[in-house]
């Protein structure tokens, strides 16, 4: 054996035979880093010059049957490389060709072969998620808040239309007198019940008057006022068709014939129970695209059948019942039904294949002196639990927001029917129950769980769950369910003075939290933060001014007024960038106002002064004088305006004059534009002869000529270049130069009189 061989070499033999006879046993999974300093033989340039013939090459194959996290260390002549390899170990590295150490006579060299790895990643691992990314997820939620008021519209229009005279006049002679006296019993002193089934059998003979009078009924031109994915809406987007338009002549011509759609029948139903003096309002389910659906192929499975579609309705109709106090609800076109919905309706839709284009969400009412209101409570069961989270109030900004649209259709003032429908909403708020489900209970409106409760918050003393949840999949786990109402939120005296308030004499807290102090970058630390609750706090009066109408200050020389009831009683709050200008120029007791604070890089606060505190017998001088000083800085404004525009002037004139020397003294150089041939600018002068108008500024360049090139000159002096007399070039300079002095000391003289 040759001596002269480096040690590493008998090393990385040695660890080979040993991998092969480990094969048989187990191997544990672990991950195998080689060292990066570790020195690696070069065999051709190790050997010593006295061997003559190279050695013969023997390969090593390791098999990489894995993926590619890990890190395989293979050496090269000059260094190790890290090659990606999966988060799971090698099963096996197997090495091949190799001899005993008594057999290394002939030295050989070493070369590594890597085969490719057997397995390949799962393709759910390469697919992308189909999710939406957060610009389409708001542009969806708009695009949902649009359609939802457009839909809205159309039913109020409709609403508006199946008010007329013209309809009712003929739509009453479908009627007979002894269906109208049904439609209007007499109240029943011993038992109203008997009242209310007179109604009923009233409707139910209009229903069968109305299918008789309704001859044609037509299908929906695709999907109808129905829901929408959010691709069949990018689809009709681009491809635009000339949608018809059903005007009111129209409607009220089908609507007498009988020829219609089923959302027209409906209409024309509830149009003949007005002409017959019936409280019945229109009742439509909006149906805009759903924007809590996150997936970005939107598409329905293309076996939905319209038979599916139209098994509920959009429109149907609701009579008010004098003797219950309580809505009737009435379907004459699709389910032809009739009822007084107590815990579930059957117009709410119900299995997947119906749900995917209606879906119960928004269920709007029209009544005849054009009021609108949200009735969805009176069809959906889990209102808060389940239809809550796909509607646009899930949060505070959609709640506003469809209160404010709901209070633009609404055109009359509040009577008793919505004292008694608010009523019996609020009775299948309470009764609805708690849900059955983790997910359900999250954000609900009324209920919480134990482990949701927040840190900041505690359960009132004496206050118990409500009830429990048992979890499924978990044997014996039981939660615990709080009534909102029962949860007491809490909050610091600082927090508390923020909302102006302060804490009793002798208060106490009600919970101890750590609190983290300190700036990101440095070291934070934590403390005991004290808690307490509303009923431990009183209102914060501040003293009132002094006569002189001195104000008590703080130690910055200022005043807090974080809330309205901060403000001294025989004070006010003035609002102006300029307050503390003019209450300083006036001489008058005053003191900033700090209303909030302003949060910078970092930990940096610092308050805002947005305003002054001052007596209000000197709220008027005050007042006045902000007018005064704004209206002196907007003067001042608008002379540094003009003084800016008169210097621009002046700068102009003089690269004017500065050009008409030069053009006196050396003549005008024509300069031809860059990277323009002059073939392509005749082409272009002989195209533009013909559309080139007159009347600005600029000369005509449609017949000029190419002039020769000469040298380049400064790009101001770009204009053409015009003959003119010496004589005339002289008068020229000392008109200018007279007037230009003329115009300079009478803007000096301006300057001096302001």
């Amino acid at each position: 054996m040759n001596e002269d061989l480096p040690k590493e070499y008998f090393e990385l033999i040695r660890k080979a035979l040993n991998e092969k006879e480990a094969e048989k046993a187990p191997l544990s999974r672990r991950r195998r880093v080689r060292r990066k300093n570790q020195p690696l033989p070069d065999a051709k340039k190790k050997f010593k010059t006295g061997l003559n013939e190279l050695p013969r090459e023997s390969v090593v194959t390791i098999n990489l049957d894995s993926s590619d996290d890990g890190v395989v260390t293979v050496p090269t002549d000059d260094s190790v490389e890290e090659i990606q390899s999966s988060e799971e170990d090698y099963d096996s590295e197997e090495f091949e060709d190799v001899t005993d150490g008594n057999e290394v006579a002939g030295v050989e060299d070493i070369s590594v072969e890597l085969k490719p790895s057997s397995k390949r990643n799962s393709d759910a691992r390469r697919t992308s998620r189909n999710v939406c990314s957060n610009e389409e997820r708001k542009r969806r939620k708009y695009f949902h808040m649009l359609y939802l008021v457009c839909l809205m519209v159309h039913g109020f229009i409709r609403n508006e239309w199946i008010n007329s005279k013209r309809l009712s006049r003929k739509l009453s002679n479908l009627v007979p007198e002894k269906v109208f006296e049904l439609l209007h019993p007499q109240k029943d002193e011993e038992l109203p019940l008997r009242s209310t089934r007179k109604l009923l059998d009233g409707l139910k003979k209009c229903m069968e008057l109305w299918q008789k009078h309704w001859k044609i009924t037509k299908k929906y031109d695709n999907v109808g006022l129905y829901m929408r994915t959010w691709k069949e809406i990018e689809m009709s987007a681009n491809n635009k068709r000339n949608f018809k338009t059903l005007k009111r002549s129209d409607f009220l011509r089908a609507v007498s014939k009988g020829h219609g759609d089923p959302d027209i029948s409906v209409q024309g139903f509830v149009a003949m129970l007005r002409a017959c003096n019936v409280n019945a309002r229109l009742i439509m389910s909006c149906q805009p695209p759903d924007f809590t659906n996150m997936k970005i192929d939107t598409s329905l499975n293309g076996n939905n059948a319209y038979k599916d579609m139209v098994k509920y309705p959009i429109f149907w109709c609701e009579v008010w019942d004098k003797f219950s106090k309580k809505w009737i609800t009435v379907d004459p076109v699709n389910l032809k039904t009739i009822e007084q919905v107590r815990l579930h309706s059957k117009l709410a839709p119900k299995g997947v294949a119906c749900c995917e284009r209606n879906m119960l969400r928004y269920v709007i009412a029209y009544d005849r002196k054009y009021g609108c209101r949200d009735v969805t409570r009176r069809y959906a069961q889990w209102m808060n639990s389940k239809v809550r989270k796909r509607r646009i109030t899930k949060d505070d900004f959609g709640e506003k927001w469809f209160r404010k649209v709901i209070t633009a259709f609404h055109h009359r003032k509040r009577t008793k029917i919505d004292d008694y429908e608010d009523q019996y909403f609020f009775q299948r708020d309470e009764s609805e129950g708690i849900p059955d489900s983790v997910q359900d209970l999250k954000n609900h409106p009324y209920y919480v769980l134990e482990q949701d409760i927040k840190q900041t918050q505690i359960v009132k003393p004496g206050c118990k769950e409500c009830g429990y949840l048992k979890v499924h999949g978990k044997v014996g786990k039981v939660l615990k369910v709080y009534a909102k109402r029962d949860i007491a939120d809490l909050k610091s005296a600082r927090q508390w003075y923020m909302n102006g308030r302060i804490l009793k004499t002798g208060s106490r807290c009600k919970k101890v939290i750590k609190r983290t102090v300190g700036r990101p970058k440095g070291e934070a630390e934590e403390e005991d933060e004290r808690l307490y609750s509303f009923e431990d706090t009183e209102l914060y009066i501040p003293p009132l001014a002094s006569a002189s109408g001195e104000i008590t200050k703080n130690t910055f020389g200022n005043i807090e007024v974080f809330a309205p009831t901060m403000i001294p009683g025989n004070c006010c709050l003035v609002e102006n960038p300029v307050a503390i200008k003019a209450a300083r120029f006036l001489g008058v007791e005053f003191a900033p106002a700090v209303t909030s604070f302003k949060f910078e890089r970092g930990s940096t606060v610092k308050p805002v002064l947005s305003g002054i505190v001052v007596a209000k017998w000197l709220r008027e001088a005050i007042e006045t004088a902000i007018d005064g000083i704004e209206f002196i800085q907007e003067d001042d404004n608008r002379k540094e305006h003009l003084l800016g525009a008169l210097e621009s002037w002046n700068t102009l004139l003089l690269k004017l004059r500065i050009r008409s020397k030069l053009n006196s003294t050396y003549g005008k150089i024509a300069e031809e534009e860059p990277n323009v041939t002059k073939e392509q600018n005749i082409a272009d002068n002989h195209d533009n002869t013909e559309t080139f108008m007159g009347g600005g500024f600029l000369p005509s360049i449609a017949n000029q000529e190419a002039r020769p090139y000469s040298e380049p000159s400064e790009p101001e002096d770009s204009l053409d270049y015009v003959s003119v007399d010496k004589a005339e070039e002289s008068a020229t300079d000392d008109d200018v130069g007279e007037n230009y002095s003329d115009f300079m000391k009478e803007l000096e003289m301006s300057e001096e009189s302001d």
